[in-house]
């Protein structure tokens, strides 16, 4: 059910290292799954609000992805993907006044972080000031959901109330664990499953799906990177070398999108620091790229040997097809 003028392959089978003729190299093992697992681990932490705990073990993870809702949400993330297909971060987007209200929420919550400074502790990982701002983001996310509803609701909704409460459940999941102190593919993913029911509830439109990503995604994006750096929260469920990234992972679907039929950079560029600096402000991609050379030492074929290999291959196309083969699992 893909749309008709969608620029983004409708296969995932492609793998993301070297070209094979034939059949495609499968997707690795130890990716495979990645989001899911850590869905799995976001779920169980959820305490509040109407949500219950429904994916605990691997039998109820598989009957997961053989749900109605699993292939919602991979289908949602794939039209995101085609909503920014040459389009980037620093162009004029259409945002209605719902994507603003959003923003302006994510900013203000980078500046709590500004007024709440790391602790000062013995271990560099896990700062534990993080448990103080994420109370601050629980403290105001149930009215702030109100506000939306009461400002920007569609009439159709009859029990805002729950609505508000289930949407409020997946917002606060979404920026990391303050019992662990840590942050992953998990939590972006129940990122993405607030802004599917913000859609599903009629808050959010199809029109406004460009927004979505180059507005709010990335504003989350940027926000995310923050908290890292200045709390430095454990990679939760991280693969190491053998995941994408510690910590994102759909900033590589949507910004290799965006790249699709770009004239001049390819995925091999991100090896080009020059051209890092040029346009990360353009393309999440590359940011996502320049913020990883950022935070860690060493050969970049070492510490990121999975985005190494993407490098290699030809299109931004059959890029985004491995990346999303990954995400399914």
């Amino acid at each position: 059910d893909r749309p008709a003028s969608s620029m983004l392959p409708a296969s995932t089978r492609a793998p993301w290292a070297v070209e094979t003729v034939g059949e495609a190299a499968p997707v690795p093992e130890a990716v495979q799954g990645l989001m899911l697992a850590e869905a799995r681990r976001a779920a169980a932490e959820a305490s509040s609000g109407p949500l219950t705990k429904r994916i605990n073990d691997q039998r109820s993870l598989q009957r997961w992805k053989k749900s109605e809702a699993h292939a919602n949400i991979l289908k949602y993330i794939s039209e995101l993907g085609d909503a920014v297909v040459g389009r980037r971060l620093t162009q004029e987007c259409e945002a209605r006044p719902i994507i603003s209200t959003i923003v302006a929420e994510l900013e203000a919550m980078s500046e709590w972080i500004d007024r709440i400074p790391p602790l000062q502790q013995a271990m560099r990982y896990g700062n534990k000031a993080f448990k103080t701002w994420h109370e601050r983001l629980v403290e105001r996310s149930h009215k702030m959901m109100s506000d939306i509803f009461e400002r920007h609701g569609p009439a159709c909704v009859e029990d805002t109330a729950l609505a508000t409460a289930e949407l409020h459940t997946y917002f606060i999941e979404s920026f990391g664990s303050p019992v662990r102190v840590d942050y992953g593919t998990g939590h972006e993913l129940s990122l993405i499953a607030w802004l599917f029911c913000m859609e599903k509830v009629g808050l959010l439109v199809l029109s406004d799906r460009p927004a979505v990503v180059l507005r709010v995604f990335h504003g989350y994006l940027t926000l995310m990177q923050k908290l890292q750096t200045t709390y430095w929260l454990e990679p939760a469920g991280s693969h190491g070398v053998w995941g994408l990234d510690d910590y994102q992972f759909l900033c590589f679907i949507f910004g290799a999108a965006q790249l699709v039929n770009h004239p001049h950079i390819l995925p091999s560029s991100i090896h080009d620091e020059e051209l890092l600096e040029q346009a990360a402000d353009d393309y999440m991609y590359l940011s996502a790229i320049a913020f990883i050379r950022k935070v860690k030492k060493g050969p970049f074929g070492e510490h990121s040997p999975y985005l190494n290999d993407i490098s290699g291959v030809e299109t931004w196309n059959k890029v985004v097809a491995g990346v999303v083969g990954a995400c399914e699992g």
